[in-house]
């Protein structure tokens, strides 16, 4: 299935593994990073399973001058090949820990038995990530309904409904290399999942230039 993404962030001068939900067939970045140098960079994966080393991390386009991106210095795909972080089910007397500056909290669904502030049944695909440490109740709380709402019944921890989509569906997509980021730029990019994607192989073999494989 084609998918587009597009996006921004602020760069911080270090490797971006930048969160996508699949990796692209295809990216481009736009780095603002001065008023009269604005830097573009483009990376197809077929580079990566295509072309030779020094080839395979993109290239960039500064005020007319093309350059290969170097190996370890350019954009590479990135697959976990799991969802993470892991999300447990909520426990009674257990331990959480909080969300911090630099490292998410614990995260959990509710049970089968759990129920929102609605009064319903808890939504088995909502999760919760632990904004204030401690230890669970004995009873589960009730959970919120709403992204980023707390409830703070759950003997001094506070939960937090978190978006499946930042958690869950971000942990493929692109490593953008500090070699190609400084701390404070601006960085747009447009990032496509092709319904398909081949490789044609040397086109000296096809009759008439037509690829009678093609299906």
């Amino acid at each position: 299935m084609n998918q587009i993404r597009v996006g921004h962030y602020e760069q911080d001068g270090e490797d971006v593994y930048l969160p996508l939900g699949f990796v692209p067939d295809y990216i481009r970045l736009v780095d603002f990073h001065t008023d009269t140098n604005i830097i573009v960079y483009e990376w197809w994966e077929r580079m990566q399973d295509d072309q030779a080393t020094g080839k395979q991390e993109g290239i960039s386009y500064t005020e007319g001058v093309t350059a290969n991106l170097a190996d370890d210095a350019g954009i590479q795909a990135y697959d976990t090949g799991s969802q993470a972080p892991t999300i447990g089910e909520w426990t009674a007397s257990t331990a959480y820990t909080a969300r911090s500056a630099t490292a998410n909290g614990s995260f959990v669904k509710g049970t089968t038995s759990g129920t929102n502030n609605l009064g319903q049944d808890v939504d088995r695909e909502a999760i919760f990530e632990c904004v204030t440490a401690g230890t669970s109740g004995t009873t589960e709380p009730t959970w919120p309904t709403a992204p980023g709402e707390n409830t703070a019944s759950d003997n001094g921890v506070v939960w937090q409904l978190v978006t499946e989509p930042t958690f869950r569906g971000g942990y493929q997509g692109v490593l953008i290399a500090d070699n190609i980021q400084t701390d404070g730029q601006e960085m747009y990019y447009l990032a496509i999942k092709a319904d398909d994607s081949r490789d044609h192989g040397d086109v000296s073999g096809w009759s008439g230039g037509v690829d009678l494989d093609w299906k």
